[in-house]
């Protein structure tokens, strides 16, 4: 009796832990969906871990969204219930996001009551939803469901009593690429008078929704009791989109009052309150565009909270949207740079001597992208594979090279990583001789990041290059937290106490003359030789002093400060634009973000030349900046007439500095 009590004890301790980690074949393809089960006395139960129990189990091998049935019928009546939930081997890895709707569950053959549950996972690989689970007490963070809402789940969702006495258990269920949810349009006339909000009031108004079990193409409309005079607000919303469609756009089709089309501007995609997504056609209470701004076509500049005329709604009847819910894609590249820089690729809409094979991402799979050169590039200064916004689209994604080929040749490949240089693009450095140690941000999908390198080939293996292909795996990764707590003044104040530094940033487009920014690996602050002055290239990509000289600012306090860069005898070249032209500073990003400093009024002067003002602070990285010109990851400031300096002519941007 003590044992059989020990082995149930034990049984309990590892249920309460959720460490269930299925044994599954290694040449299984798809993942397989089974009845986890142990009865009140743990003598009939079922894991799909390889042992035999003294039951027959119905599995389904998972294909993709659809409809599934699985299965248990015992040898001997099974007694009560202690555990069973719905599993699914390797689904948070094959099948990430996906979500579990019950649909039936028959306990000899009857159905049976159950209330709703919610997909999670207790190891980050296998997918469950838990039936009757006392060990859990409260939903977990990590719980997601198809229709977006995860208060009114449980973990208990049924009647043990209903399992004193079991033969067979079967479960009807369907399994969600992408939610449901449902998509309306909220409308307030310029009275309140003639309103509809998706809150279970009955208002004045036949509402037409539209259920959303996947991407493409929708109408939603109105059709008022009595014509709804004026108008005060209205925007097209998705009731729980920003979870069952995490980062997907809405782009809006056509606009109809009284049956007739309308015309219409830009709008763009974005969420008041981190649930519900919305896009604003009549929105007067906002002022700009918002910073979780997003748009179909990559662009918000453009956008805007108001994208009609008030006037076309003077004496409404009936209003109609017809709009598409488009999923989250990106852009895999190889960024490229022979010996000479002659034969490069970036993915900057540029003109290059290379025909680029890019691929679209949709999310994890396995991708090939790849160059053919017009003329053979000659050696390798750098390569790196790409995903153009990807630390945005596919945050915390792992890129995994499998193969690269040279000519159409594989080639050995050493241990990568992915990383991102601004935030916003995410890489794998393939030939990166610049970085001297991996990154913070560096990660891998097997967590191991010993001996990884941004160097993982032979540079003598492109010693003549016509073609290059890379195939890799982009594979899913948890969303990487940030810590977006507002900062204390407290903290605020301990940070201002040491004062900060700005220098000034330059690059030449052609020569590739530079001084980089202050915390660059290879070339900033670190590396006073080539920080001090300025650096070119010759022919065989060795470093040319440049001379030139440099007014760094130390900032101690409120005030205007100014850096500068004069060239020396030879200037910056042949070159006649930029790649940068900015100032790096070391005052970290979240000072600016939270409002503890703030930077404007920034002037620039080239040369001789007028004066102008263009302010752009960037705090995507650790530290501010000020880009009048990064053509690596922002266009140049559009205000700005520039020019490059000849010899022994100095360029300076002066700004503002306050929050002391």
């Amino acid at each position: 009796m003590k044992k059989t009590l020990a082995v149930v004890l034990c049984l309990a301790l590892m249920m309460s832990a959720l460490a269930i980690v299925p044994a599954v074949a290694e040449e299984a393809v798809h993942p397989v969906a089974y009845i986890m089960y142990a009865d009140g006395a743990w003598a009939n139960q079922f894991w799909m871990d390889g042992n035999e129990y003294p039951v027959k189990a119905t599995t389904a091998e998972i294909t993709g969204a659809g409809d599934y049935t699985v299965g248990l019928e015992f040898n001997e009546e099974a007694q009560g219930l202690a555990f069973t939930a719905l599993g699914i081997t390797d689904g948070e890895i094959k099948l990430p996001g996906y979500t579990i709707e019950l649909k039936a569950i028959r306990v000899n053959g009857e159905a049976i009551a159950f209330e709703k549950g919610y997909t999670s996972s207790d190891n980050g690989v296998e997918t469950r939803m838990n039936i009757y689970n006392e060990w859990v007490s409260e939903v977990p963070k990590d719980a997601r469901s198809f229709d977006g809402k995860t208060d009114d789940a449980k973990p208990i969702i049924v009647d043990k009593e209903l399992f004193a006495s079991v033969k067979t258990v079967e479960i009807d269920f369907a399994l969600h690429q992408f939610g449901v949810d449902t998509a309306y349009i909220m409308y307030a006339d310029g009275s309140w008078a003639n309103c509809f909000w998706m809150d279970g009031n009955e208002y004045p108004v036949k509402a037409t929704t539209a259920k959303i079990d996947g991407f493409g193409d929708y109408t939603v409309g109105l059709e008022f009791n009595e014509e709804a005079q004026g108008l005060a607000f209205t925007a097209l919303g998705i009731v729980n989109g920003e979870k069952t469609y995490p980062g997907a756009y809405i782009k809006i089709n056509a606009l109809r009052v009284n049956g007739e089309e309308i015309a219409f501007e830009k709008g763009y995609t974005s969420s008041d309150n981190g649930v519900e997504t919305r896009m604003n056609i009549y929105n007067e209470w906002v002022g700009e565009v918002p910073a979780d701004a997003r748009s179909f076509d990559g662009k918000t500049d453009d956008a805007k909270p108001i994208i009609v005329d008030k006037e076309l709604f003077a004496a409404v009847k009936s209003f109609e949207i017809d709009f598409s819910l488009l999923p989250v894609t990106d852009v895999a590249y190889i960024m490229y740079a022979d010996a000479s820089w002659a034969n490069c690729f970036w993915m900057d809409g540029n003109e290059y001597p290379v025909k680029a094979a890019t691929a679209e991402i949709t999310g994890a799979g396995t991708y090939t992208v790849g160059l053919e050169f017009n003329e053979e590039a000659q050696g390798l200064a750098f390569t790196a594979l790409g995903i153009v916004n990807g630390e945005k689209t596919f945050n915390g994604y792992f890129i995994d090279i499998t193969e690269i080929k040279v000519n159409g040749e594989a080639i050995e490949l050493g241990k990568g990583y992915t990383s991102s240089d601004n935030g916003i693009e995410t890489r794998e450095n393939i030939y990166n001789e610049w970085v001297g140690e991996i990154p913070a941000d560096a990660r891998r999908a097997d967590g191991d990041l010993e001996g990884a390198s941004a160097i993982i080939v032979d540079k003598e293996a492109f010693a003549a290059v016509k073609t290059v292909e890379i195939t890799f795996n982009y594979i899913y990764g948890k969303p990487i937290e940030k810590d977006d707590a507002p900062m204390t003044q407290e903290e605020a104040d301990a940070l201002k106490q040491a004062g900060f530094n700005a220098y000034i940033a330059v690059q030449g487009k052609d020569t590739y003359v530079f001084r980089n920014n202050w915390d660059e690996a290879n070339y900033g602050k670190e590396n006073a030789e080539f920080f001090n002055r300025l650096t070119g290239w010759d022919a065989e990509n060795n470093a040319v002093d440049y001379g030139g000289s440099f007014v760094d600012a130390e900032i101690k306090g409120d005030g205007e400060y100014t850096v500068s860069f004069t060239t020396g005898d030879m200037g910056m070249g042949e070159t006649k634009d930029y790649n940068m032209l900015y100032v790096s500073t070391d005052i970290p990003s979240k000072l600016v973000k939270d409002g503890f400093l703030t930077i404007d009024n920034v002037k620039v002067k080239f040369g001789s030349g007028a004066t102008q003002e263009y302010t752009e602070v960037n705090t995507e990285g650790d530290y501010a900046a000020v880009k009048i010109i990064d053509t690596y990851n922002q266009a140049a400031a559009p205000s700005i007439v520039w020019s490059i300096p000849g010899a022994n002519e100095t360029v300076a941007i002066t700004f503002t500095v306050s929050g002391w």
